[in-house]
């Protein structure tokens, strides 16, 4: 039986999703951030014949986030997300959501990634001090520049920077993310930042250097230290990634795959 759940049913949402904070780490923490009760979040709960929660299922505006046990009502969450008009992506653990992309009638692209975690017993630290002592954490006063910087990344697809100045600016107001920056001549030039930060964990976001200063180890420092300051609050931090050459940059500084993340990704109308 699927329902909507509310904040009465949080602990038994967090003796599901716990269990595999990591690969979670979106449902935890937009619950831990708007809870169960607001016009751009809802929660749903499958309910097996024991009455035990084995699904979840999360929207956040036009995002869906699905998470389940074997057995979860695949068809029934997938008919919760076809009754919306517009859904840009659904997102999960591979094997989770492949339980339900038979029943989506959208027209759906699919990005397959990696997901890794990196942990305190896995971590392995820069040992570039002269770097690590340049590294800044910037303010909100920061998020233009850094959103113009991102613009100029080839590898993302950023491309109103006043919009995501927008979301930088939220995301450290909220604590949701933090930014960590290296300046040349007083311009960023490299940056690395988080995003879904929760009690558990976070997901490490925006790598990304100016190309005229790649290969200075740059990326690793501000990593490394970024890592060191997040495992020390937090259990785990996370990444996707899609590009073997990158997945091999991340290992480096202690992460391992632990799995494979799918999007859906569509616009319906």
């Amino acid at each position: 039986m699927i329902r909507k759940l509310t904040e009465l049913d949080n602990e038994k949402v967090m003796d599901l999703v716990l269990p595999q904070a990591s690969i979670n780490l979106f449902i935890i923490g937009d619950i831990e951030m708007y809870g169960y009760d607001s016009d751009f979040q809802e929660v749903w709960g499958d309910f097996g014949d024991d009455d035990n929660l084995c699904g979840v299922l999360l929207r956040y505006y036009n995002y869906f986030i699905i998470y389940g046990l074997d057995g979860y009502d695949a068809k029934g969450f997938a008919d919760i997300v076809e009754s919306y008009e517009k859904c840009d992506t659904i997102s999960g653990e591979q094997e989770v959501l492949k339980l339900m992309r038979p029943y989506l009638k959208g027209n759906y692209v699919i990005r397959e990634s990696y997901f890794a975690e990196c942990r305190k017993d896995t971590l392995k630290l820069s040992d570039n001090r002269d770097l690590r002592d340049r590294i800044e954490i910037a303010k909100t006063e920061d998020a233009l520049e850094l959103a113009e910087l991102m613009c100029k990344i080839e590898e993302f697809t950023v491309n109103n920077a006043d919009e995501q100045a927008e979301r930088i600016v939220r995301n450290i107001e909220d604590k949701a993310g933090r930014y960590y920056v290296i300046r040349e001549e007083g311009e960023v030039v490299s940056m690395v930042a988080t995003a879904a930060e929760n009690s558990k964990s976070a997901m490490l976001v925006g790598v990304c250097t100016v190309p005229a200063y790649r290969m200075r180890g740059y990326t690793t420092a501000l990593m490394s230290t970024m890592l060191k300051d997040l495992l020390e609050e937090k259990e785990s931090v996370c990444l996707i990634y899609d590009n073997p050459k990158a997945g091999s940059i991340y290992k480096r500084s202690g992460f391992v795959d632990i799995g494979m993340w799918t999007m859906l990704v569509g616009e319906r109308s």
